[in-house]
């Protein structure tokens, strides 16, 4: 009964396929049975039935004919089904009863009339182990078109049904191909001509069904509401159906039309679906998706051959709306899903599932910096996928985004975000992010490049924003492996470089690093003011998950900033010193460095115990520093513009 991923071989098809075929086998023999007994009968399902499809059929209880010119009734206790070899029941199919009754002169003229059938608790096993090894291929019943799927509709004439009652009945699929196992109870099916429930639809007679059961261990609930069972006979009318599927806190609906209802093709419907997160389609679609806040969506669904499509779809996930048009194609061994999004204003703490965030966007609960979510390597390699994403505007807390570009492509468990391309601080970050889910520890790589981020904007909001101006860029190339995020960054080796120059920062910030007690008093209960920035350069080499300052530089108009920074990713333990040697003679200077430890969520701020004569080194040398970072200039700079700045500082500590 699933929506989009039962392929060639829906489980709708494959189950009324055998009952039919049981119908069949039943009424192909009335002629005889005009004639002779219900021995006959009894015969002519065991013996012939069994030589047609190649399985035992046996009829453990009674049989009972009642002939009459106007209907025959017909009632067989206990008809059994051997299942294929080497699967795991022994029975594909068991029935308790069938209790019909039909119209014998109908059937001279080659027509299949039943006024009414029952059918009480039957029970249907199916099972697929591979692309071309599954319990319901029957040879004899099986055009060589369709791949051993049972195509009742096109095959054989669908019976002409006035009454249906099925009772107790019992499907379960088991598909080691995808992963899915499903469990459906038929409580009740009803069906006859009378008027059904979706009036809205045209439906003038039709058929109500009620189920419940699991889909890879989730339970729901599906409630049916279709047209006359005589329409299923006839290809050229669509079928109308309204479906709605409950499981958990994800609600299905697809109301609308469907050319061939048994093998789920030509449909035209609605499909509104509602939930409190993305990632639960997962257990509907085997579509991979991220963690999400509540979300609506509705569209236009159709199918047509192995391609499901959902057009012009709108709705909203969390407080971000969404837009666009996607199709999957579930024709080959794996699902392939192609979609195009967009967002005219998206909450970025609604994408906080893609690093490890709980739906709601917030942290999980840790005394972890870093989100430490595992990576369900299962869902990536469960289908393929190409996913352009693309927000206009980009609203959250503590991060300045404007807008976002990115693809999501993912092909046989390998994801690649390429492009990668954020609107930051009004520049940009862009790149390329790659994880392979194959290995049972999932490697990661990441090369993003920052360019021409302005400064002011990570300090909106803050009594520093009218005292800070300048843009800074730089380059992050990391590699690790892991099943989270902080077990990547734990494992990584790379380096990360950070480029600034020509702006200004509150004076206060740089006077508090050096404990210029005289300049930066009055600047805590006054008026803060600027100094110009010449050029600040940040590099790191990270080996094994630890981040070792190579450089960290900050020349200013009022001082010079040197420090060193470790970073263990590891523990997420932070040990740095940050000196400024001031360019004025300041009385007050205390020239003890500032010293910054503890862990990344909550670290410690004081002062280095010692004098920084012997860290003035650090200055003197910058020559030596410096000059590699002159080709990553280009982070800041616009069009054929030198920075002028930092090409100065570099100059200038090179001749030092």
């Amino acid at each position: 009964m699933r929506i989009v991923h039962l392929r060639k071989r829906p489980l709708v098809a494959a189950a009324v396929g055998v009952v039919a075929a049981s119908m069949v086998l039943l009424v192909v023999g009335v002629l005889c049975i005009i004639i002779f007994s219900a021995s006959l009968l009894r015969t002519l399902i065991e013996v012939k039935g069994s030589q047609i499809l190649e399985r035992e059929i046996s009829v453990d209880g009674e049989i009972r004919v009642n002939w009459r010119w106007a209907y025959t009734h017909i009632y067989v206790e206990n008809i059994r089904l051997q299942n294929a070899a080497n699967f795991s029941e022994p029975d594909m199919a068991r029935i308790e009863l069938i209790d019909l009754h039909f119209k014998p002169l109908r059937l001279l003229r080659g027509h299949i009339d039943i006024s009414e059938i029952n059918i009480v608790a039957p029970e249907i096993y199916l099972e697929r182990k591979s692309v071309d090894l599954a319990n319901w291929n029957f040879p004899a019943l099986a055009p060589a078109d369709t791949d051993g799927a049972i195509v009742a509709r096109s095959r054989y004439e669908f019976p002409v049904i006035d009454q249906l009652k099925i009772s107790r009945g019992h499907i379960v699929f088991n598909d080691n191909l995808k992963g899915l196992n499903l469990d459906l109870q038929l409580d009740s099916v009803t069906g006859h001509e009378q008027v059904a429930a979706s009036s809205h639809q045209g439906f003038e007679k039709g058929y109500t069904l009620n189920g419940s059961g699991k889909m890879r261990d989730k339970h729901f609930t599906i409630t049916a509401t279709g047209g006359s069972l005589s329409q299923l006979r006839d290809a050229s009318v669509s079928f109308p159906l309204r479906l709605k599927l409950e499981m958990g806190e994800t609600k299905v609906l697809v109301d609308g039309r469907f050319q061939n209802p048994l093998q789920l093709d030509g449909v035209d419907a609605l499909l509104e679906i509602e939930g409190t997160n993305l990632a639960d389609i997962f257990y509907l679609t085997a579509i991979p998706l991220p963690p999400t806040p509540h979300y609506t969506l509705k569209g236009q669904l159709t199918k047509s051959g192995n391609v499901w499509s959902y057009h012009k779809f709108k709705g909203q996930v969390g407080s971000s709306d969404l837009a666009g048009n996607l199709s999957y194609d579930v024709g080959g061994e794996r699902g392939y899903l192609t979609a195009d999004l967009t967002s005219t204003v998206l909450n970025a703490a609604d994408l906080g599932g893609f690093i490890g965030l709980d739906p709601e966007g917030e942290a999980v609960k840790s005394t972890r910096l870093i989100p430490d979510v595992p990576l369900a390597r299962e869902r990536l390699l469960a289908t393929d996928l190409d996913i352009q994403l693309k927000a206009e505007q980009v609203t959250g807390p503590n991060l300045p985004f404007k807008g976002m570009e990115i693809r999501f492509d993912l092909r046989d468990g390998s994801l690649k975000l390429n492009p990668f391309n954020l609107v930051l601080a009004d520049g940009t970050v862009d790149g390329i992010i790659e994880i392979d889910a194959n290995p049972a520890v999932p490697p990661m790589t990441m090369d993003l490049n920052m360019r021409q981020l302005n400064l002011v904007q990570f300090f909106k909001g803050t009594r520093f924003e009218s005292t800070t101006d300048g843009m800074f860029g730089g380059r992050i190339a990391l590699a690790g492996e892991g099943a989270s995020l902080a077990e990547v960054l734990a494992t990584s080796n790379g380096d990360l470089t950070l480029i600034m120059s020509g702006g200004e920062i509150s004076q206060l910030l740089i006077e508090a690093s050096d404990l210029d007690i005289g300049q930066a008093f009055p600047l805590f209960f006054g008026k803060d003011k600027a100094t110009r920035i010449n050029c600040g350069v940040l590099d790191f080499d990270v080996k094994k998950g630890m981040l070792t300052s190579e450089v960290v530089v900050l020349d200013t108009n009022d001082s010079l900033l040197v420090g060193d920074v470790s970073i263990n990713l590891k523990d997420e333990k932070i040990n740095a010193w940050l000196d400024a040697k001031p360019k004025d003679n300041s009385l007050l200077s205390l020239r003890v460095p500032i010293t910054i430890s503890g862990q990344l969520k909550d670290p410690r701020i004081g002062l280095h115990p010692e004098k920084t004569a012997v860290r003035g080194v650090a200055a003197i040398a910058l020559g030596a520093l410096l000059t590699p970072y002159a080709a990553i200039l280009a982070f800041i700079e616009k069009g054929n513009v030198p920075n002028t700045d930092c090409r100065a500082l570099i100059s200038a500590a090179n001749k030092q």
